[in-house]
């Protein structure tokens, strides 16, 4: 039996803190990949040096953009790969020895498999462990692997791409990633492969260690602009329909986004950020108004909880008399 053809792709920006250990977790697989492509996306710390100095025991590929981000990145890769398999790695996530080899074997008993993915554990930003099988704690309510659409409407899917092989096929026929997606180009990519009809299988068993530590204002910044793109294109993709009592914006889109919005509220609350609560509480105004209220009395008490915390100066103030949080869960 031929040994399954899996190219690995990993984008790069200023990663050469993480470098080392990303690309020794792929030259230590089980299943040695058929390909490594590294996409460098306009590093100043030395990391292209860093990875052309790496000796892999398979070809190894360097690409070069200039900042056009990752989702860019992985697409220029994937144009180029001879493998009939993807396998995408965060430049600070780490695979366990057995990951493409466990992750790829479903794919092969199953072409109607568009991907498979797997749990993650959670690492910090010096790779210490923080949580094992960590997905049930991010949110319990997910379910896996992805069998509804309504499901993966109503909260982010929590599909990594380091824990997941894509089919290069199911992949290209999509249209890979969304280019103007800097956050949630993720959810974007398995929500399309799955409305195209793709089946997806899930290992219920850690084969990365996810790397999560607290962004830039930068990041930041980017995520919120993506936010924003996803939003409007999921509302476009899945408008209500009334004849077939369908409301995914009402119902899933927008409860999604103002859950969100109130997580993002009480985060730069604690921290005193009044300028990011004001953001916000715009988009949970925004689509707070997408979801209906039939009773005046729930509206006039909505109304008046965004009064209040239109004015985080003040709540700090009145604290702990009247916690956001109270507030927020009201919402």
């Amino acid at each position: 039996m031929s040994t399954p053809q899996v190219s690995v792709i990993i984008p790069v920006y200023n990663g050469a803190r993480f470098l080392k250990a990303s690309v020794g977790g792929v030259i230590a697989q089980t299943l040695h990949p058929l390909e490594l492509f590294c996409v460098d996306d306009g590093s100043t710390d030395g990391s292209p040096q860093l990875l052309e100095a790496i000796e892999t025991p398979f070809p190894k590929h360097m690409l070069y953009q200039k900042r056009k981000r990752q989702s860019a990145a992985c697409n220029l890769a994937a144009a180029r790969t001879r493998g009939k398999y993807l396998a995408f790695l965060d430049q600070d996530d780490i695979w366990y020895p057995t990951a493409l080899e466990k992750l790829v074997a479903p794919l092969e008993q199953n072409p109607l498999l568009g991907w498979s993915y797997s749990d993650v554990d959670e690492i910090d930003l010096n790779g210490l462990m923080v949580t094992r099988s960590a997905l049930r704690t991010y949110n319990a309510l997910v379910e896996h692997p992805k069998t509804s659409l309504f499901d993966m409407l109503c909260a982010d899917m929590l599909v990594l791409a380091s824990s997941a092989i894509v089919r290069r096929d199911a992949f290209m026929a999509i249209g890979g990633f969304d280019e103007r997606l800097s956050g949630y180009e993720d959810d974007d990519l398995f929500l399309r492969l799955f409305k195209a009809g793709w089946m997806n299988v899930f290992l219920n068993e850690s084969q990365v260690r996810y790397r999560r530590y607290s962004g830039s204002s930068t990041h930041s910044e980017h995520m919120r602009l993506s936010r924003e793109v996803f939003a409007a294109k999921l509302m476009e993709m899945f408008p209500d329909d009334p004849e077939l009592q369908r409301f995914y914006v009402r119902d899933l889109i927008a409860p999604r986004f103002v859950v969100t919005a109130k997580a993002e509220y009480a985060k730069h609350f604690r921290t005193q950020n009044w300028e990011q609560c004001q953001s916000a509480l715009e988009l949970m105004r925004r689509f707070a108004a997408l979801m209906e209220l039939p009773l005046s009395s729930e509206r006039t008490r909505r109304a008046i909880i965004f009064r209040l915390l239109a004015y985080p100066r003040l709540l700090k103030l009145l604290y702990p008399l009247m916690q956001p949080r109270r507030l927020l869960a009201q919402l």
